[in-house]
This record gives C-alpha cells, sequence and structure tokens, in this order.
C-alpha cells in the first residue's frame, strides 16, 4: 500500500502596523489561481476575505469547502488553509488582515478582554458566509472595504466600529453553527462568546470608553 503523502504546512506571519494593526491586500492583481497548493499556510492574525468573482474551494484543514462570488470568508489565526478557484478561472478577492485584540483594545467590555475567534477553531467549522444567507455580514464586510480603500478623513475610526460590528456578527454566527460543538469535544465555557446585546451595545462602549462613533 503506498504511503500517504504529508501535507506541508507554512506559517506565514504578517507584521502588523502597532498604531493599526491591520493590512488590507485589494485591487485587480489579487487572484486566486486555479492550480491547488498541495501547501497549507497559517497566519498569527485574523483573516477576513471578500469573493468578488466566480469560484473555487477553499481547503480548511483537510477539508475542502466550495466558495462563489459573494462570499465572506473569515479565518481565525492559526488555521491552516488555502485557496484555489475553479478550473479556468482566476476568482478575484480583497483581504483584510487584523489583530482584534489589538485593534479593538479599550472598545470592548472586560467580559471580551480574552476573547478570540480562533476558540471555535476545529474540522467542520463555519468559515464562510454566503451573502445570501448573511447579508449583514456581507454589507459590513464590504462597507469595510471601501472605507480601508478610501481613506477619507475619519477612516480608521469608522473601520474600526465597522469591524468590531463585524466582529460580533461572525462570533455569533460561530456560536449558533456551533450548537454541535459537544461532537468535537468543546466546552460551553469555552466557546460562548461574552454577552452583548448587540453590535449598537459595543458602539455604545466605544462612545463611552474613547469619544468616538464608528
Amino acid at each position: 500500500m503506498p504511503k500517504q503523502k504529508r501535507t506541508v504546512t507554512e506559517y506565514r506571519s504578517y507584521s502588523l502596523p502597532w498604531q493599526f494593526p491591520l493590512l488590507l491586500l485589494s485591487g485587480d492583481h489579487w487572484k486566486i489561481s486555479d492550480i491547488p497548493s498541495h501547501r497549507l499556510h497559517f497566519h498569527n492574525c485574523l483573516e477576513i476575505g471578500i469573493c468578488h468573482t466566480y469560484g473555487g474551494s477553499l481547503m480548511v484543514f483537510d477539508e475542502p469547502v466550495p466558495f462563489c462570488s459573494g462570499d465572506v470568508t473569515v479565518i481565525p489565526k492559526n488555521v491552516p488553509h488555502t485557496t484555489y478557484s475553479a478550473p479556468g478561472t482566476e476568482s478575484l478577492w480583497s483581504y483584510i488582515f487584523l489583530d482584534p485584540q489589538a485593534l479593538f483594545h479599550n472598545m470592548l467590555p472586560v467580559s471580551w478582554k480574552n476573547f478570540d475567534l480562533s476558540q471555535y477553531a476545529h474540522r467542520g467549522m463555519q468559515v464562510i458566509f454566503r451573502q445570501e444567507e448573511y447579508p449583514q455580514i456581507y454589507q459590513l464586510a464590504l462597507t469595510v472595504l471601501r472605507e480601508l480603500e478610501e481613506e477619507k478623513p475619519g477612516y480608521q475610526i469608522s473601520a474600526k466600529g465597522l469591524l468590531l460590528s463585524l466582529y460580533i456578527k461572525v462570533a455569533q454566527a460561530f456560536s449558533v453553527s456551533s450548537q454541535s460543538k459537544a461532537a468535537y469535544g468543546f466546552q460551553d465555557t469555552v466557546n460562548t462568546p461574552p454577552r452583548i446585546s448587540s453590535p449598537a451595545a459595543a458602539a455604545k462602549s466605544i462612545r463611552k470608553k474613547s469619544g468616538a462613533t464608528p
């Protein structure tokens, strides 16, 4: 019986600016090849992707998940993955890499201080959010992208507020999709996000602590 090849996994670290710990990758040159990579990779930060054209497969751990135009992908740090487009196509993407703990410093209640989406990481985890099923997540991601690309006055404050709402919406979606988490051996105390009533409550916390309006 032939020996199964071992998947190679690479660590890709991004050095994010300390004053605004976020990196934007966008433009017509961020196209994904249709040639599958035999190497997975993981990051030291949260990755948010927006697929603008075509479709393909997102490999998470060793499981392929189909994606299409209009999808938003959210991949926590330390989760191995790779992306390739459908045969004969090159899907166009925009990516936002961020450190939530640093970006949202002093913006969230104490109960969220140590919360991280990587707590949901397991095989079979949800990483793709369809535009039709999660319109709020899609619109928030698209609005953040425009803010970061246009760089109008106050865009960093606006982007922080929008990303905070997006972060909470994704945490809520992760929590719902993890109702079967017992099958993966996770405990409720690990996977349940701290309680915030809504993104509006988070915005109230921002105004109280920093005087900024998202």
